[in-house]
């Protein structure tokens, strides 16, 4: 099973059936400023499809994100079955408008093809307040004169606070840079012992319990980064999955290191974010898919010194 899961980059997530979206909204009509809401559900099966959820961007033409929810996980007989996300946005623009569709795209995991569901594009329309006729109008005030002051002084006062600050930031990046060297370099085994010896105590964790089996797909990739980051000497501990990919075949010529790689951090991820539960078989091989990355890049590394 493990081995077919080799998937894009972002947030993916485990489905099944034929795939149902649905968009709701909780008015379609409001005053230019004010706030309404946008819930996008999708209903699939977690065992039959990769799931790539929609990214809805901070400005669209004629309205602004405000905010948006994390999204929820729907199970059944804890399986996911479906997930969720709230939207709340604004316009500044009035008018009649049309709030856009975004793909949501499901990849079988038995089939190459994907299939891409549109949410509903939904008619927005922006209003100006009504103005009061009803209260009194008042005169108009005199001109008042403005005292002129000279602003130097806080031109002097902002360039010698920004200096500060420029100074801080710099002082802070080189002390977290040296601290993490020194941190990288406390283990007295080698990069290869230390990551056979951390994945050996992995067994600890009793994968029969939904929140250990999250707790241990999050160490297992850990093990991972750290082990890259000794490696190679580079900093992997805040690296996305997918710019450690790029890494891994900038580096490596042998690409079944990258597509194990892929195929071991996306299962992980997908436990991790998605609240995916699977068998204490798949975890189990997920660990055995990281040992095997790590003897092809201690061996690539011997094959490179002979």
């Amino acid at each position: 099973m493990l081995s077919t899961v080799v998937i894009s980059c972002n947030t993916f997530l485990l489905s099944f059936a034929q795939p149902v979206v649905k968009t709701a909204v909780d008015k379609n009509e409001f005053l230019i400023g004010q706030q309404f809401t946008v819930k996008v559900q999708a209903t699939f099966s977690g065992e039959d499809y990769y799931i790539k959820w929609i990214n809805i961007p901070d400005s669209i033409q004629h309205f602004e994100l405000i905010e948006k929810s994390k999204i929820d996980s729907v199970f059944t007989n804890q399986k996911l079955a479906g997930l969720s996300q709230t939207f709340i946005l604004t316009s500044f623009d009035s008018g009649k408008w049309i709030f856009p569709s975004f793909s949501i795209n499901f990849n079988p995991v038995k089939n190459d093809s994907t299939i891409n569901i549109f949410t509903d594009s939904l008619p927005i329309t922006v209003l100006y307040s009504v103005a009061d006729t009803t209260t009194t109008l008042k005169d108009i005030k005199a001109i008042r004169q403005i005292q002129v002051s000279n602003p130097i002084w806080y031109w002097v006062a902002g360039v010698l606070l920004f200096l500060l600050m420029v100074l801080l930031l710099v002082w802070l990046y080189r002390r977290r840079k040296k601290n993490k060297k020194f941190q990288l370099l406390l283990s007295k085994v080698s990069p290869y012992e230390e990551a056979m010896q951390e994945l050996d105590k992995l067994k600890q964790f009793n994968l029969s319990v939904p929140k250990e089996v999250q707790e241990y797909h999050t160490k297992l990739i850990e093990i991972y980064r750290y082990y890259l980051s000794r490696k190679e000497n580079a900093d992997y501990l805040n690296k996305t999955t997918s710019d450690i990919l790029i890494n891994l075949k900038n580096n490596y010529s042998d690409k079944e290191i990258v597509n194990k790689s892929a195929t071991a951090l996306r299962f992980s991820n997908a436990v991790k974010f998605a609240k995916y539960i699977p068998p204490f078989t798949d975890s189990e091989a997920n660990q055995q898919l990281i040992k095997d990355t790590i003897h092809l890049i201690e061996s690539t590394a011997t094959k490179n010194k002979l």
